[in-house]
């Protein structure tokens, strides 16, 4: 215990730190500001991410990653958050842009850690595989659907699409808006039908990362260690990061460039969402090699600097404000959770096969082009690569699910339509 290190703490200076902090919660004194936010998710968010990486049977299926969003989530349900804390964070993570800030750091750090050639031979195969997984993950839903006795199509358009559709914010909720017009019912009635499938397939997707991250170190034989592509061409090796403060803030301000981009982009094109563009714009310039081998350098060690300082906070802020485990336990059935288990599963499954028939290695292709396509968009990719502890593959699962996302969100429109 006395080894034990908690934000680099010692253990027993981090319990008088976390004491504090609940002193604070308990007191009211979590203002809408940055400090008391950025405080409150550091804090819990390194705790609940130590519990998962060092106690017993926890840190060997699940890890600190997968605790760090349930865990919180958990806490959130039993109510002791005071409501001006969750207002906080809430208003931290989702509405001042925390998030936005670290995946923005994560997208061009990761896709400028990446060789060219490798990224473009990648995405190539990439996304056939993850639009054939959708497939046959979406005529499960349907089977599944006349299991339930809702038939075919609602388990398509209210647990398949829904679940696949890019997250809650990019795709449930503009779905609702599309079926209620369509079905002539209000739109938080559709919301309050299709949200558990989103929510679930999201966890399961975070929970099946912890479990395939424990089954790779046990069969090395398939996978890269976050590696995705296994065609046995040579890949350049990025060197070693050797970052200053300079850098890091040169690299900082290069993520918020690309992030600005997008959101111009998006102004003018809005059916691409924001990140997509911001997607694009980098594979562009890392393709073309027009932005000097300095200044990519700066980028990645930006990306890294966020993964490793900020990860857990922003884990925990998902699990604090965008799982509602008690919504999810009010329409839960057994059937139902097994429904959207399965869904997972074939999908995942499916993306192994046939990325392993295209070059890839078959785990991290069932998580980049197989589970990225079942979580919650931006937030989602952080939590199931984190889970797995395969962050290198952020760019692929960028590009999967905000392509995939877009393709459900079209197919789900069209299909009401028909068939509502």
């Amino acid at each position: 215990m006395k080894e034990i290190k908690i934000l680099g703490l010692p253990l027993p200076l981090y319990l008088v730190v976390l004491a504090l902090t609940v002193a604070c919660m308990a007191a009211g004194c979590i203002p809408n500001s940055l400090v008391p936010a950025f405080l409150v998710l550091m804090v819990f968010g390194e705790g609940l991410n130590t519990i998962g990486k060092t106690v017993p049977v926890v840190k060997t299926y699940l890890g600190g990653s997968v605790i760090c969003i349930l865990g919180a989530a958990a806490i959130q349900a039993t109510g002791i958050i005071p409501q001006q804390t969750f207002e906080t964070m809430d208003y931290f993570v989702n509405k001042s842009g925390f998030l936005v800030f670290y995946i923005a750091a994560l997208i061009t750090g990761s896709l400028f850690n990446i060789d060219r050639n490798l990224l473009l031979r990648a995405t190539v195969k990439l996304l056939p595989v993850a639009v054939i997984s959708l497939a046959v993950g979406i005529l499960t839903s349907g089977l599944l659907g006349v299991v339930m006795g809702d038939g075919f199509w609602n388990g398509i358009l209210f647990i398949g699409v829904p679940m696949t559709s890019g997250g809650m914010t990019a795709g449930t909720v503009p779905l609702s808006g599309i079926y209620a017009q369509a079905l002539g019912i209000e739109a938080s009635e559709a919301l309050t039908k299709m949200a558990p499938a989103t929510v679930l397939g999201n966890i399961t997707a975070i929970v099946y990362g912890g479990l395939l991250n424990n089954y790779g170190s046990k069969h090395p034989e398939v996978t890269g260690n976050g590696m995705l592509v296994n065609d046995g061409k040579p890949v350049k090796k990025t060197p070693p990061m050797k970052p200053t403060f300079a850098n890091l803030c040169t690299g900082m301000v290069i993520a918020f460039v690309f992030y600005q981009l997008g959101a111009l982009l998006h102004k003018y094109v809005e059916i691409i969402p924001t990140y997509a563009w911001m997607i694009i714009a980098v594979v562009l310039v890392k393709g073309t090699g027009i932005m000097s081998e300095e200044l990519e350098d700066a980028a990645r060690e930006w990306g890294q600097f966020a993964i490793h300082s900020w990860t857990a906070a922003a884990l925990a802020g998902i699990g604090f404000t965008l799982i509602d485990l008690g919504t999810i336990l009010k329409t839960l059935t057994p059937f139902y959770l097994f429904a959207v288990v399965l869904v997972v599963t074939v999908i995942t499954l499916t993306a192994s096969i046939l990325g392993k028939f295209v070059g890839f290695y078959p785990l991290e292709s069932a998580i980049a082009a197989g589970m990225c396509t079942t979580n919650m968009g931006g937030s989602g990719n952080v939590a199931v690569l984190s889970s797995a502890h395969r962050m290198e593959l952020l760019p692929f699962a960028q590009i999967v699910t905000r392509s995939c996302g877009a393709l459900m969100l079209t197919i789900g429109g069209i299909l009401v339509q028909i068939v509502g």
